[in-house]
Parts: C-alpha cells; structure tokens; sequence
C-alpha cells in the first residue's frame, strides 16, 4: 500500500481550498462545454415537462407573495393555497435568490439564468466529489497528480451524469443535499486521519442538520447508513454520546424546524399535499404503477410513457451501473484483506447504504421517480470504478500511472457517452 506514502497523505498540510479552485476551474470548462452543446436552448416556454412549470411557480409565488408567505414550503399551484409536505422547500432557496437578483436589474424573472444556477450547484458538487476522490486517492498511496488526475475524471463523469445534466430544467431536493453530504463526508476523513477536534464534530452536525433539512426522509436514511457503518465495522467505534451530539440532536432540530414550517402554514389555513407513507413505500398494495423492488431497476416503462423526447434513452445506465458495482465488489474483498482503507467503505457503505434504505422503505416512490434518486446511488459507484479500484490497481503496480492514464480515457468516453445520452433523451428539436 505504499506506507510512506500514505503516512505522507495524512500529515499532509490541508491544502483544500487550492485544490477546490483546481477542480471548480476543471468544472467550469465542462459546464462551459455542455452549455454550448446540449444545454444550447432558447428558453422558450420551458413546458416539455412540468417539473420546470411547477418549480417556477413556486419561484414566482415567493417573489409576488414573499418568502414567508408560505414559510418557505412548495406551493403546487399558483393560487398558494395548499403547500406540499414532504420536503422544507430549502434545495430551492438559492436559485430564489438568483430570480430575485433577475428581477431587481431586469424587472422580471430568468429562467435561463435559474438553469445556469442549477447547472453551478451541480459543478459545486461534482468539485467537492473531486475533492473527496483526491482525499481517498491519497490514502490509498497515490502522489498528488495522480490523485488529482483521479479527481478530474471523477468529476467529469459525475457532472455530466444524464441525471445532473438534467437540473437544467430543475433542481432537486435529492441533488441538493449532496452539497453537505459530500462536506459531511471530507469531514469525516480528517477525523478518521485522527485529527478529529470538537470544530470538526460540530462542523459535522451542522451538515447533518442540513441534510435532513434540505430532504428528510432521504436525510434520514444517510445518517442512519453512516451511524450503522460507524457501529458495525470492528475498528474505531465512535463515542455513541458523540454520535448523539453529532447527529440525533441535528436530526431533531432539523424535523422540528421542518414541522414549525408545516404548523405555520396550517395556522394560516393552507392544506397540505403530498402521497402518503403507505403510499410510497408501497404498503398499500397499489399494483398500477409497479410490482416489486425489482422494478426500480428494469421496469422503468410507466414513468419513460410520461416523459417526452426519446423515451427510451431515459434512465438508462446499464454499463456504469455493473461496471460501479463489480467495483465496489472488489473494494469490500480489498478491505476484507487489508488493502484498503477503513475510510474507503466508510464513504461507500454510508453513501450505498443511504440508497439501498432509501429504496427499500420507500420502494414504490423509488420506482416512480427514478430520475430523483438515481444520482444518490450512482455518486458511489464513480467513486468506487473511477478512483478506489484504479488507486488500488495502481498502488501494486509499481505507481507507473498507466492505470490512472487508462482511466482517464475511460472517464473521457464516459463523460462524451453521457452527453450523447443526455442529448438524445432531452433532443434540441424537442425540447426548446
């Protein structure tokens, strides 16, 4: 494994921010790239689907009615009078912001400019993803080039995801929240290098409470996935009063701050909309939408009827999936022989295990929204195929970089696969 190395990387002086700009500025080029290509729109109406139509209604209600008026949850429809209750409305709350600059220098909304936005929330991601990779590079052994080269490819794959390239037409909650998620997790790696300081546990509780506030239920699955692999794995159990102040307590007031939203707009005589639990985890035993939890990966026909443009290239990530997860196979059987390191399945576990609960409770709102989560559960399969497993490889081959040249090609043809995809999913002449 490179112990020099390695014993190098963790007393490293933190050069983070340098290395953020280093990856924004690799992220800008692609976000330029893809602005010109496939993200090259007029604007026109934005009706070619309603997620676009429904996420600026809410956006024009807040900027008539204010912010507050409906304590900072969605509205569905134009009118305000009922407010959905299945997230706080706060994955929405910047690109707000963006619209309310729009308005005070042009004195109406921009919807090209809140695509823009969300086309940069993904580019902040997919830097911090790099930034990560180049963490978990580093441990395994890996020089700085190496690793950032690492971290590149990581990123590039990961910022023209089908999914990511789609928050053009609208910002969801479930890409939002890997913001603190992937701080959360960069955290985590300086407290398992053991320079875990009481800054780092309280940073740490401010990023769960964020992500249980910006999407609850999927919140709730990531803290429940990482307080299991912190319990579960054999070596450094964490202090379980550390694991209370760190994350029950965030999860808490995150909830609680959450229902004084919802209560707020009950007083105010607003209804409440949304599926019900039974519903979404499929308890009721509904069968017009899907079957079994099998369906969330190959019967995706129901929800590609009602979406426009080529419907059949939609959700459709058939190599990336298997490729991510023989990837993953082969770092657990590494671990499991002590050729990688314990913060590697760390971050796999908490982040898999975050979709695998996500998916097994909630199965039938799964299903039906594939197009929401499937970012959640391909962000750690790139990690584990474009950086663990090359690191791995590379790290027992004398370090000539010839793994990590290969796979810097292969996250080239990925990144170009994906904007093809994308291109023929969501195609110029449909979709204007």
């Amino acid at each position: 494994m490179g112990d020099a190395l390695i014993a190098e990387a963790r007393t490293e002086r933190p050069r983070g921010l340098t290395l953020l700009a280093l990856f924004l500025a690799a992220g800008a080029i692609m976000l330029a790239y893809a602005w010109n290509t496939v993200h090259r729109r007029d604007g026109g109406t934005w009706s070619a689907t309603g997620g676009p139509n429904q996420s600026h209604d809410v956006v024009r209600y807040w900027l008539e009615h204010g912010y507050f008026s409906t304590y900072g949850l969605h509205v569905p429809d134009p009118s305000g009078n009922t407010v959905y209750r299945w997230n706080s409305g706060a994955f929405m709350v910047t690109g707000f912001i963006t619209q309310k600059l729009a308005v005070a220098f042009t004195g109406k909304p921009d919807w090209r400019l809140l695509a823009l936005h969300n086309q940069i929330v993904a580019l902040l991601i997919s830097g911090l993803l790099a930034l990560l990779a180049y963490r978990l590079a580093r441990r395994f052994g890996l020089d700085s080039l190496h690793a950032i080269i690492l971290g590149v490819a990581v990123q590039a794959v990961h910022f023209t995801f089908p999914g990511n390239l789609a928050l053009y037409w609208e910002m969801t909650a479930q890409t939002f929240l890997l913001l603190p998620v992937l701080a959360f997790l960069l955290l985590e790696i300086r407290a398992l290098d053991g320079r875990r300081t009481r800054r780092v546990t309280q940073l740490q509780a401010l990023a769960a409470f964020a992500i249980v506030y910006i999407e609850f239920i999927t919140g709730t699955m990531f803290l429940a996935a990482y307080a299991i692999t912190m319990l579960v794995l054999s070596d450094e159990r964490p202090p379980r009063r550390q694991l209370v102040k760190m994350l029950l307590v965030p999860w808490i007031a995150a909830i609680a701050l959450h229902g004084v939203q919802l209560a707020g707009a009950k007083l105010d005589g607003r209804a409440t909309v949304g599926s019900s639990f039974l519903y979404r985890t499929g308890l009721d035993g509904d069968a017009m939408f899907y079957g079994d939890h099998l369906d969330i990966a190959f019967n995706r026909d129901v929800v590609r009827a009602a979406r426009p443009g080529n419907r059949q290239f939609l959700f459709r990530w058939p190599v990336l999936f298997i490729a991510g997860a023989a990837a993953v196979l082969a770092l657990f059987i590494a671990y499991l022989r002590a050729r990688a390191p314990r913060l590697a399945i760390v971050t796999l576990t908490t982040l898999l295990g975050t979709y695998v609960l996500l998916a097994a409770v909630f199965s039938q709102a799964v299903a039906l929204h594939p197009y929401l989560n499937d970012v959640l559960l391909v962000t750690p399969l790139i990690l584990a195929l474009f950086v663990m497993l090359p690191a791995i490889i590379e790290a027992h081959t004398q370090r000539t970089g010839a793994i990590v040249l290969i796979t810097l090609f292969v996250a080239v043809w990925t990144a170009m696969f994906q904007l093809r995809l994308y291109a023929l999913a969501f195609p110029l002449t449909t979709f204007r």
